[in-house]
């Protein structure tokens, strides 16, 4: 493909533009007036067609098994639970807790995920609880995370959780995915580049991970589970997060 410029109106088309456009990350007055024009250019249809293909076979590696933890790794995690068990054990009377059922415990909590975009960057990130303490008074820990979260904490915490996740849960079905979309003003054929189940305020949601402007940034949705047509459920939409 030749020609491709970095104009925003019209031929040459800006694969930056084709692929925000795709991506449903325009402004929704902006994308339909674009989407006629482009549809009418074989050039930009066969532009998009390579979008969708690179999209399909960075999904399809989302199912690759991943790799094991690297030697190194494993062992200054076991290092420090034999320490973090130590400490405890002098700090307060209590049972030592074995080392197999700490490294266990830590293998069931330890996740590897891969998250993956059209730039072909690709990057594995390792997160590692600590082992759960006692508050004190008798009460179990409060679980934190980026998936659970209030209204006005969602930023680059929650899109790093989220990237590359294809947890649609109740928006498996393609038509109330479809109609929970145009509800919130967003292309039915956006692609989205992370899609997580979170807890917001309380309130259980989905959320949506989309290209935003300028390159670099994105928008940060989250829906209720009745979000489909003509009601938006919008619990927190964000802009710019990078």
């Amino acid at each position: 493909m030749t020609g491709i410029g970095r104009g925003s109106g019209g031929p040459p088309w800006s694969v930056d533009l084709l692929a925000d456009l795709q991506a449903g990350a325009l402004d929704p007055r902006e994308a339909e007036q674009l989407w006629p024009q482009v549809n009418a250019d074989p050039e930009a249809r066969e532009i998009l067609a390579a979008l969708d293909a690179t999209q399909a076979d960075l999904h399809a590696l989302a199912n690759v098994p991943a790799p094991p933890m690297p030697a190194h790794f494993a062992a200054r995690l076991d290092a420090a639970i034999a320490a973090e068990s130590q400490a405890r054990a002098q700090a307060t009377p209590a049972p030592v807790v074995s080392l197999d059922a700490a490294r266990k415990r830590r293998n069931q909590r330890l996740g590897i995920g891969i998250g993956i975009f059209a730039a072909a960057a690709a990057a594995v990130g390792i997160t590692f609880a600590a082992l759960p303490g006692d508050t004190g008074n008798g009460a179990p820990p409060v679980a934190q995370g980026p998936l659970n979260f209030p209204s006005d904490s969602i930023g680059p915490e929650q899109l790093q959780a989220a990237k590359g996740g294809t947890d649609y849960g109740p928006f498996s079905d393609t038509e109330k995915l479809v109609g929970c979309f145009q509800a919130n003003g967003i292309s039915p054929n956006a692609e989205p580049l992370g899609v997580k189940q979170v807890t917001v305020d309380g309130r259980a949601g989905t959320l949506f991970v989309f290209a935003s402007r300028p390159p670099g940034t994105f928008r940060l949705l989250t829906v209720g589970q009745d979000c489909g047509p003509g009601n938006p459920s919008k619990i927190v939409n964000r802009e710019g997060v990078r």
